[in-house]
């Protein structure tokens, strides 16, 4: 599966703006704002650990652990990076 391309520079945004256009395009934006978790950090653990499911992430990263609200975030990079083709919400 190939990520959209940036075309604006995300040098200033320190992961804050959640506005780059794809997963995997931005390794500062922060994935879980309840505890803190970067994209880069979740990417690396799904790729490196082989998770496939969101229950997994938590686990590894803690992102998804405080209000939930990001599941279906950490569900579309594990769509994209994990070697599951169909991952778990739970």
């Amino acid at each position: 599966m190939e990520l959209a391309q940036t075309t604006s520079s995300t040098a200033d945004c320190a992961g804050a703006c959640r506005s780059c256009p794809a997963v995997g395009s931005c390794p500062d934006r922060i994935v879980c704002r309840c505890l803190k978790v970067t994209e880069a950090v979740v990417i690396d653990a799904i790729v490196t650990l082989g998770l496939r499911t969101v229950k997994e992430v938590r686990k590894a990263t803690e992102a998804g652990d405080g209000c939930t609200c990001c599941h279906k975030e950490i569900a579309a990079y594990l769509a994209v990076y994990s070697p599951s083709s169909s991952p778990s919400m739970c």
